[in-house]
């Protein structure tokens, strides 16, 4: 029964390769969106959890958090990184990680982020370890980075201030583990390894600032305390100048970029939801042409005896078939598809795993696949009941 199912498919080829491109479109929209959706949630989500608050220049909170978090920017406004000093003076403080960002690019590809070894507590090592606070050019790089340019530890790269002519030879000391987030694309060094750049650029008055801190609280209420002391006031370096810097909670902001993320998702799911209906009717109109067409050939069958569940078993085997080879198409697809678009959705800090498996594809997979076989076993099942000679 079954090689003569693929007998009879290869008589319809038309009709079925119609059929598996519905199919491959249908359910690799449907698990490409929910995939991508889910995890530009998780990537987002996160980071957020690991820090109190956010300090940085006045502005827009949420390019502050995305900014320090993800690395999504290019910051041009600064605060003194002598405040550090201060913050840690306050009895709810419990750390402070400085941030230094836009002060140079590996490859005018890859940006350097100007950090401490804090930074990297909750971080694993594909190799090496973290660099040393008290000496400079060092540089922790991230998994992706060192992958695409065959890096490895104790090697030297080149940084640069806008171009490469100028650049800084640092030393590799430590490789990242894969986390499939922002900071698989960046290369790590110490604060005073960008001031170093910047003074060889002769940018002397900013050289020892930082675009934000991050900052881990004893307690939830104190990390709420600082938000409500340090939120829109202004703050003055050695030189005199003033700040007006802002304090932030992470967590809240994340949370409102993923309300706004989720309303695109639901939009984006009714679309397949559409597209899934859409292709049901396809499929079912498919399916009733292949039977229509088939009578001469299922009364042949008949007269030769063979009885009409065994054809009912035929033509379910078949649009089995054709289902299952469809939902690993679709499968396959949406894959190749989530290979692709990680370039895209890294300017959201997210890195995109095509590893990544949601339990929700699978019933997604499962739907469609049923979908596929339905319209014959309902078909199929009608002619049986109207067919006077089944025995």
């Amino acid at each position: 029964m079954f090689k003569f199912a693929l007998k009879n498919m290869a008589i319809k080829k038309i009709q079925i390769i119609l059929v598996v491109i519905s199919v491959v479109i249908s359910a690799g929209v449907a698990i490409l969106a929910f995939n991508v959706a889910s995890q530009i949630d998780d990537g987002i989500s996160s980071n957020a959890g690991y820090y109190s608050l956010i300090i940085g220049p006045a502005g827009s909170n949420t390019d502050l958090a995305m900014n320090s978090m993800y690395f999504t920017g290019n910051p041009t406004e600064t605060i003194p990184y002598s405040y550090i000093d201060t913050l840690y003076k306050d009895t709810n403080v419990k750390r402070v990680i400085p941030l230094a960002i836009g002060g140079g690019t590996y490859k005018n590809q890859y940006k350097v982020v100007g950090t401490s070894s804090d930074l990297f507590a909750s971080n694993e090592f594909a190799s090496g370890d973290i660099f040393n606070d008290n000496t400079d050019c060092q540089v922790v790089v991230g998994y992706t980075v060192a992958q695409r340019n065959n890096l490895k530890v104790g090697d030297k790269i080149k940084i640069g201030h806008g171009t490469e002519d100028h650049g800084h030879d640092l030393e590799v000391v430590g490789i990242l583990e894969q986390t499939y987030s922002s900071y698989d694309n960046i290369v790590f060094t110490q604060v005073k390894t960008l001031w170093h750049l910047h003074e060889h650029e002769g940018e002397e008055h900013e050289n020892h600032n930082v675009y934000a801190f991050l900052v881990n609280t004893k307690n939830l209420t104190g990390a709420s305390v600082l938000v409500n002391k340090l939120n829109n006031t202004v703050i003055t370096d050695e030189h005199g100048t003033e700040y007006p810097i802002q304090a932030i909670e992470p967590m809240n902001i994340v949370r409102g970029v993923l309300d706004d993320l989720g309303d695109t998702k639901y939009i984006t799911f009714v679309l397949c939801g559409i597209i899934l209906a859409m292709n049901i009717l396809i499929i079912s109109i498919i399916t009733l042409l292949n039977m229509y067409n088939s009578k001469k050939e299922i009364a042949l069958m008949r007269l030769i005896g063979i009885s009409m569940k065994k054809i009912n078993l035929l033509y379910i085997i078949q649009n089995s078939i054709i289902g299952i080879i469809s939902t690993i198409l679709a499968f396959g697809a949406s894959r190749l598809c989530l290979l692709f678009m990680s370039d895209y959705v890294q300017g959201m800090g997210v890195v995109l795993n095509y590893g990544k498996i949601y339990g929700l594809e699978f019933v997604i997979l499962l739907g469609v696949f049923i979908i596929t076989v339905l319209p014959t076993i309902i078909c199929t099942y009608s002619m049986a009941r109207k067919d006077s000679l089944e025995q």
